[in-house]
């Protein structure tokens, strides 16, 4: 049972407390985010590399990107919880510049939230589960071993059959 309750633990407040924590994660960001837009393979999955399988973030990227402009079914097919990491990147931002005083009342409200829900423990686990059921084939699989920005908006093959003859 002391693994449950590490699981249980809020995690989120502790992470908008560390400043220093949540402007690395940003930076992080940023420069893999510039760099798929520049179209430079700047971080490539290691699991994916070697197993041949999607992780569970597999896609965030680009799901991501959909988001941003609007293709809210992109986003959904490349990575279902790209709002949560959205909203996830939000509040570490402001954890990262907001004054330190207005941090900790953010935070405060973010450990009460987590506490009573245990929402942000759940949503780790939904998201080690999908993981789970996309490498078995239940979701798109993003292609594998090309990290490059030409993947950016790619939707997945329609499964339809082609009604012009070809």
């Amino acid at each position: 049972m002391r693994w449950l309750e590490v699981l249980l633990k809020p995690w989120l407040a502790r992470l908008l407390r560390q400043r220093g924590m949540c402007r690395a994660i940003l930076a992080t960001f940023l420069v893999l985010a510039f760099g798929t837009w520049m179209n430079w393979p700047l971080w490539p999955c290691l699991f994916a590399e070697i197993t041949g399988l999607p992780c569970p973030g597999c896609g965030m990227t680009r799901a991501t990107s959909a988001l941003l402009l609007g293709n809210w079914l992109a986003s959904w097919q490349f990575h279902p919880f790209a709002v949560c990491f959205l909203l996830l990147g939000i509040l570490v931002t402001a954890g990262a510049f907001l004054r330190p005083a207005w941090v900790e009342a953010l935070a405060a409200k973010v450990e009460l939230f987590e506490r009573r829900t245990k929402l942000p423990a759940l949503f780790l686990v939904c998201v080690v589960c999908f993981g789970l059921l996309r490498m078995l084939g239940f979701w798109y699989q993003p292609e594998v071993g090309d990290f490059s920005g030409r993947f950016l908006l790619r939707m997945p093959e329609k499964s339809s059959t082609d009604n012009s003859g070809k």
